[in-house]
């Protein structure tokens, strides 16, 4: 008599995790005849110039009509291990950190379940500053009330916390930034504003700072935790995190890279930036895709959140979010600059199409062809759309800065000036007779006389530049009983980042 055998016991087959996935948004493959498209093959031809094995470059992912048409990595993501760029690969995403901020501010505001219950439940109008039990206590030098509202729309008047750090002798990218150099510091030690909250739009990257220690405050979770939890994980945004030190360890991130200078080769840049809420994104344009796919299916956040973080305010400003209008069609956006990174994401709603943009290399900030993430998602957007979108249109100079003659008494405008609200003091001195200013780390700057009596701007180039994200700025002396006791310095480069910021004359 034979001995059945026995059948061996089946596997049991785990079932994986359900999530966001990517394949669910990408078409099927065409047939191979047709295998590359002509609007792929046109896609790639815009990026051609990076297409090469010598230079950094760039992802891309488009999404049409629902599904993602095209991804590809341009160029190199490491030099040193020869590896190139893909649509999997990492990058620093800079401020497009700024919607996923404003997303956790409005997912705290629509479910209070999400914070201390020992916290009195926040909304737009909650005011941070003021009261017994203020959020953010570092604002207690500023007497005027702002909300988290002004805050995500950047009309508080508070000043951008890198516009102060290179007042301060900051080199960006150089030194290491911290959340305790800008809450301690540049807030803490704060005691006027740009403009009185609400009254004007300026972008500064401060207002994200203080929206992430409101998080932080009232989830009890940091940034990064909050949106781990709640957003990139029900996304399946596997790939995305928000790192707090600029010395985390990224899996598969491209580093970044700073335009060749002759005869030098290519630079690795990196941002040095201890601390989150504007900054320290690090995405794929795999995973923005996914991003960009909840505007449609609203899975996290919900409609509310969404539709708030898509209506404009003062300066075209949503939350997190540039939003125009060109005629019927609408444009929702972002852009982002740190170091050797440059990031883009926009979409057109009413024409179904999304372009997330991903770069290792520090493009120019000047408007010429294929020099921005401003013109190349444009002109990826044309070829689907059949329409060129504008971009946002360039803000003008500030009024008051015509050449005046040279002062009858330039020495009277020298000496030591002490800012409290910086503590950094500068020299101003002679060369001949123009004044010239210098500060820890910099450059001397020449200054050159205005028409109006007792203003100097600083002069343009060749001559260098006050900063790279102050480049042009004017000086207002002020006297007290006939002799100069300091200045004023206000940002004449268009952008309004720094108006009547004290200076006085040391003895």
């Amino acid at each position: 008599m034979k001995t059945a055998k026995k059948k061996p016991p089946k596997k049991t087959v785990k079932k994986p995790v359900k999530k966001t996935k990517l394949k669910a948004l990408i078409r099927k493959k065409p047939s191979i005849s047709s295998k590359k498209s002509s609007l792929s093959s046109q896609v790639d031809d815009i990026f051609e110039v990076w297409n090469r094995n010598d230079s950094p470059g760039m992802a891309i992912a488009v999404r049409h009509n629902g599904t993602v048409v095209h991804r590809r990595g341009y160029g190199r993501a490491d030099f040193d291990h020869q590896i190139d760029n893909s649509h999997d690969t990492v990058f620093h995403a800079a401020s497009l950190t700024k919607q996923f901020t404003a997303m956790a501010i409005m997912m705290l505001i629509n479910d209070p379940s999400l914070g201390n219950p020992a916290i009195t439940p926040i909304t737009l109008n909650t005011n941070v500053n003021t009261g017994t039990n203020p959020l953010i206590p570092e604002l207690a030098g500023i007497t005027q009330p702002i909300t988290i509202g002004q805050l995500l729309h950047h009309t508080s008047g508070i000043r951008d916390q890198w516009v102060l750090a290179t007042m301060a002798g900051w080199r960006l990218s150089d030194d290491v930034v911290t959340r305790d150099d800008v809450m301690n510091r540049f807030v803490g030690l704060s005691t006027s504003l740009n403009f009185p909250p609400g009254s004007k739009y300026s972008y500064s990257n401060t207002n994200y700072t203080i929206a992430g220690e409101i998080v932080k405050k009232v989830s009890g979770l940091s940034l990064s935790a909050f949106c781990k939890q709640h957003i990139f994980d029900p996304l399946g945004m596997t790939k995305t995190q928000i790192i707090e030190t600029h010395g985390t360890i990224v899996d598969d991130r491209a580093y970044g890279y700073r335009v060749p200078t002759p005869p030098l080769g290519w630079e690795i840049r990196m941002p040095n930036y201890d601390l989150s809420g504007p900054t320290n994104l690090q995405t794929t344009v795999d995973d923005l895709m996914r991003w960009d796919a909840n505007f449609d299916t609203m899975t996290v956040g919900g409609a509310a959140a969404l539709t708030e973080m898509q209506t404009p305010g003062l300066g075209g400003y949503g939350l997190g979010l540039f939003i125009s209008q060109q005629g019927s069609i609408k444009v929702v956006e972002h852009n982002g600059r740190d170091a050797g990174y440059r990031s883009h994401l926009i979409r057109v709603p009413n024409q179904n199409l999304s372009i997330a943009l991903l770069c290792n290399v520090a493009l120019p900030n000047v408007r010429t062809p294929a020099a921005q993430t401003w013109t190349l998602v444009r002109d990826v957007a044309a070829l689907y759309l059949g329409a060129t979108l504008l971009p946002l249109p360039p803000q003008a100079p500030l009024p008051g800065a015509t050449p005046g003659p040279t002062p009858s008494n330039p020495d009277e405008f020298t000496g030591q000036f002490h800012s409290d609200e910086l503590d950094v003091t500068y020299t101003l001195s002679l060369n001949g007779t123009a004044v010239q200013v210098t500060r820890e780390k910099y450059a001397t700057v020449t200054l050159s006389p205005l028409i109006d009596a007792d203003t100097f701007k600083t002069m343009p180039p060749p001559m260098p530049a006050f900063s790279n994200v102050l480049p042009k700025v004017k000086f207002t002396f002020y006297r007290e009983q006939g002799q100069i006791a300091g200045f004023f310095m206000d940002d004449i480069s268009g952008q309004d980042q720094l108006s009547n910021f004290k200076f006085r004359k040391m003895p």
